[in-house]
């Protein structure tokens, strides 16, 4: 592993865990002393993290931990909405259910969830349905949008940490997004699986978005994009399950 690997690796997992916090001042020689390499490969490191929006690198202060805003959180939750939709069309484009070397790890991961949930542990829950999703876009196959989804994740779990989210029904969320994800994917049913997919993401968003402080979502033009795009794929999918009846009856002899 290259050193600025290794130095972005230590310095985001610092900055998910809370030890840096939104607008502290990341300094390269301290970070060198810290981590015992020399500032060139801090320097890529931050540059890296800068491109992944965990650090802003401001004139006259450097590079300091981004801030945690209303924006930022919805063009995750975007981005994520996105790369599950299209990694559920791959992993279920014949209509079928994934096999079983696909399936059984996605059943396991979502037990682990469950039985978090049901235990009151949180953070495990929320740990281990991130994972679930990761696992989901792995499983489809497409590498890039698989890697580039868990930087997404790790800036989410950043958020999370940070807003100290508390889900009052934890086993009901898990049973619900997770067990119910899990379910039309082992089912092969994509209908189902993106409605519960963009339903969670949307649900996740208003979540967080509602922790900080000033946010509007009824008067962001972005918020209310990505809510009508998740509806206007609900009709659509609705409008298509009613046709195909009507196609397969008219293609009959």
């Amino acid at each position: 592993m290259e050193s600025s690997e290794y130095a972005a690796g230590q310095i985001r997992d610092a900055i998910v865990a809370g030890f840096y916090k939104p607008g502290d001042r990341l300094v390269e020689m301290d970070l060198a002393a810290q981590l015992n390499v020399s500032r060139h490969p801090i320097r890529e490191a931050l540059r890296r993290l800068s491109r992944e929006g965990f650090v802003d690198v401001r004139p006259n202060r450097g590079a300091v931990v981004a801030e945690v805003d209303a924006p930022s959180i919805l063009e995750i939750y975007e981005l994520r909405s996105a790369i599950g939709s299209q990694a559920l069309r791959h992993l279920l484009a014949d209509g079928k259910p994934p096999v079983s070397g696909r399936l059984k790890p996605l059943a396991h991961m979502a037990q682990k969830a469950v039985a978090f949930a049901v235990k009151g542990s949180q953070a495990d829950m929320v740990r281990h349905d991130l994972e679930f999703q990761a696992m989901i876009v792995e499983a489809s196959g497409l590498r890039r949008a698989s890697a580039f989804f868990r930087e997404l994740g790790s800036e989410l779990q950043r958020f999370i940490n940070l807003l100290r989210i508390e889900y009052p029904d934890r086993a009901g969320t898990a049973k619900r997004e997770v067990v119910g994800l899990y379910d039309a994917i082992a089912a092969g049913d994509l209908k189902a699986a993106e409605t519960i997919w963009h339903d969670k993401m949307t649900t996740g968003a208003s979540r967080l978005i509602a922790l900080v402080s000033g946010s509007d979502l009824a008067k962001d033009p972005q918020w209310r994009m990505f809510t009508e795009a998740a509806a206007r794929l609900e009709t659509d999918q609705a409008v298509a399950a009613e046709s195909a009846p009507r196609r397969k009856a008219s293609a009959s002899p």
